[in-house]
């Protein structure tokens, strides 16, 4: 802008040009975002800390969840870009399926410098020196750390007069990284809440931007008919000759491992907001 005024001015006028640039200077220091705290929480939405609702299933189940334990680390709060933000890099334990009437549970908080664009990293994945978050019990923890877990879920399906348990471990590695915030800092805190969707481990399809939430073939997997989904049941049911459960490229052929993929999704940034997800 200085520049261009330098052009049009006539030579005598060039005096007043520092002036501009000042002006401008001062205006562009001013407009700055200032620094502030970031306020990181983890919420497991309604739908995990109450219930799946039958409205949400395509085949009209209802889903509670008893426990949602994730084992969470790697946390990394910054503005888009930089280096310097919130980090909070030990993994802790957290049972997303404990209510919090909407809050979130606490990750931690701290100094951010000012940013138009925050960008949020984290992870999901097994620590042997995880420990257990706040509400967390030392059971649960032993759950999930000394079996090497990344994530346990256990709950219950309800359809009519049927229902039907279940109580999975997954091992998977998910980075979460980047995920593009809603917030900004400029002063003050800003809020970042890490969002895990529950109803992802019920997709129909692994790439489909609009697949079903379903169940019964989950609760036909009950091959035994004890009301019990286990992982060897879920292992033994075929997914080749399903018209629905498409796998694309993946080398998928059974329901557990359909699902395990589908852990890989259930982290997402300030409510629907999308990460990049790396798996290992």
């Amino acid at each position: 802008m200085t520049s261009r005024r330098r052009l049009l001015f006539p030579i005598a006028a060039l005096t007043v040009v520092p002036v501009f640039t000042a002006c401008d200077d001062d205006t562009a220091a001013d407009d700055a975002p200032a620094p502030g705290t970031v306020s990181v929480s983890v919420y497991g939405e309604e739908y995990i800390e109450d219930a799946l609702p039958a409205s949400v299933f395509s085949d009209g189940w209802t889903v509670t969840f008893d426990e949602f334990l994730i084992s969470l680390g790697a946390v990394r709060v910054a503005p888009e870009g930089a280096d310097a933000g919130f980090a909070a890099p030990a993994y802790r334990v957290y049972d997303v399926a404990r209510s919090t009437g909407g809050a979130g549970q606490v990750v931690g908080s701290g100094a951010s410098p000012g940013a138009a664009h925050l960008e949020v990293e984290y992870t999901i994945a097994p620590a042997a020196d995880a420990v257990a978050a706040d509400g967390t019990t030392t059971e649960q923890l032993d759950r999930v750390r000394n079996a090497g877990h990344a994530l346990f879920v256990r709950g219950r399906a309800v359809k009519g007069d049927v229902t039907k348990t279940f109580a999975w471990g997954f091992d998977t590695r998910t980075a979460y990284a980047p995920c593009h915030a809603a917030g900004a800092v400029d002063g003050g805190s800003t809020p970042v809440q890490l969002t895990i969707h529950g109803d992802h481990l019920f997709y129909d399809d692994l790439f489909s931007e609009t697949p079903n939430v379903s169940f019964d073939l989950v609760a036909a997997s009950d091959a035994d008919g004890d009301g019990e989904i286990t992982r060897a049941e879920l292992l033994a049911t075929d997914l080749s000759t399903q018209a629905r459960y498409q796998v694309g490229s993946e080398p998928i052929g059974d329901l557990w491992h359909f699902i395990e993929f589908l852990t890989a999704t259930v982290g997402h940034i300030d409510g629907e907001g999308h990460c990049d997800t790396t798996r290992e």
